[in-house]
């Protein structure tokens, strides 16, 4: 994996023409004419008529909702994708000084989600190359943040963040499949990358699963859908390590979501309710430990008079052997309105604490992976940005400012936060742009019949769900 497959795939995405896969206004008014039979259009029909819907939601003043790059092959076969690429200056600041204070100027989140999906969806292979191995090395700076050897720092993520082969089928009524590959397990919420914060929630590693060699099954009908998933538990280490695969069966995870609204133009429902359970085990110094966690969430995505209106708010929460239990209580919104996209995000929650590389400098921001966790501390983060979408089409150049209070205070386990950080609050300030290739940012962390990229694909001919 290099940059100049990067630059080569952008260079692909730019000059394709971007379908659009619409914002409605109200899908439920289409609803009923898949429930009395009539036909549906043919692929490339459909995704001309949801392009020519964008273009009438855009002269009524609302945003022209959701690009995605496609392409159809000689054989029928389809592709189907973007790519991205945030460049981002971010400064933490504290009023007494301490660690948590710094600078960086880096491309964050390069990455491409990408389909490849047969003519009639029965088949579908997804492919999420990430390049952070070339432009986060060391990490990006994160008030809260933690997880694979990085804390207070955003460790990156595996050159193959997603290779996932799925078998759909879409029935009358019942949609199922099977997955398989290295990816997300069906457990709790969308990866961060996918949603409005540009930084990372201190819950990533109590609230997704991801990175791991998994065996997903799934089965949606009249609203409901359970997905379960057998994988490896063990975390990757490095962003080139495979090793997890050794582990694969040895955790479990099961995803249980309701559905309501009547599918919507961007292959998901304006209002989800689900809740997740999962036990994945862990090998620290030789000995396997078993992690239980939980998550419930509630998640709004839907058109209003206003403008597209996202928001979720989710709780979780992992028992670790011992007295190593972590919880974390979050909310997040965002309205796009036209070019303008404002939101916000707060979270509570507790997390662990190592014995860090260094007491000073970029070793403060490391520690052992397979360390044991010496103790936790409480975090209070407040996050508000806005969003600007300058350009759309093949490349959307969308500018942000994103402000960050964190509050951190002791927790019963230790240590003294103050005695650590020097501070116990912190700022940070985060200016750059989003810029996707080919399409916006879509959902990650589901697949086969959930994936919303093979449902958009599909058309209104996949809207039978009530």
């Amino acid at each position: 994996m290099s940059l100049h497959t990067l630059v080569g795939l952008v260079v692909a995405l730019v000059h394709a023409s971007p379908v659009s896969a619409i914002q409605p206004t109200l899908m439920d008014n289409a609803l009923p004419q898949q429930h009395q039979g009539h036909a549906a259009p043919a692929a490339a029909d459909t995704l001309d008529a949801h392009h020519a819907d964008a273009h009438s939601e855009a002269d009524s003043g609302t945003h022209s909702g959701h690009a995605m790059f496609s392409r159809t092959l000689d054989s029928g076969w389809r592709v189907l994708g973007m790519s991205q690429v945030f460049p981002v200056m971010s400064r933490v600041e504290t009023a007494e000084g301490g660690q948590l204070q710094g600078s960086q100027l880096l491309l964050t989140q390069p990455v491409a989600m990408l389909n490849l999906e047969s003519p009639s969806g029965r088949f579908a292979l997804r492919f999420s190359p990430n390049f952070e191995f070339a432009t986060l090395a060391d990490g990006e700076r994160s008030i809260g943040g933690w997880g694979e050897g990085f804390i207070d720092s955003r460790h990156p993520h595996t050159a193959v963040h997603e290779f996932m082969a799925s078998v759909n089928s879409f029935g009358d009524g019942v949609d199922w499949s099977l997955s398989a590959g290295k990816g997300f397990a069906p457990f709790g919420t969308e990866d961060p990358m996918s949603r409005p914060v540009l930084k990372y929630p201190t819950n990533h590693h109590l609230s997704q699963i991801l990175e791991r060699f998994t065996l997903n099954g799934v089965v949606l009908w009249s609203g409901w859908s359970v997905e379960a998933g057998m994988f490896g538990g063990s975390e990757p280490e490095s962003p080139w390590d495979l090793s997890n695969f050794d582990s694969f069966g040895d955790s479990w995870s099961l995803r249980v979501a309701r559905r309501l609204g009547g599918e919507n133009a961007w292959g998901t429902w304006p209002l989800e309710i689900a809740g997740s359970w999962a036990e994945v085990a862990h090998e620290h110094h030789g000995t396997t430990e078993i992690t239980s966690l939980v998550n419930g969430q509630v998640r709004l995505d839907t058109q209003h008079e206003l403008g597209r209106l996202y928001g979720l708010v989710e709780a979780s929460r992992s028992d670790n052997p011992g007295d190593d239990d972590f919880w974390s209580v979050l909310a997040e919104a965002r309205l796009t309105r036209g070019p303008h996209q404002p939101y916000a995000r707060v979270e509570w929650a507790t997390r662990p604490e190592y014995e860090r590389d260094a007491a000073s400098g970029a070793g403060f921001l490391r520690y052992d992976h397979d360390a044991h966790i010496e103790g936790a501390s409480r975090w209070n983060l407040w996050t508000v940005g806005y969003g600007y979408t300058a350009s759309e089409g093949g490349v959307s150049l969308r500018p942000f400012a994103e402000l960050q209070w964190a509050q951190v205070s002791d927790d019963a386990r230790g240590p003294d936060v103050t005695e650590l950080f020097g501070a116990r609050r912190a700022w940070g300030l985060s200016l750059g742009a989003r810029v996707f290739f080919g399409g916006d940012p879509m959902r990650m962390g589901t697949y086969g019949v959930l994936d919303p990229m093979t449902r958009m694909s599909r058309g209104p001919a996949s809207m039978h769900h009530p």
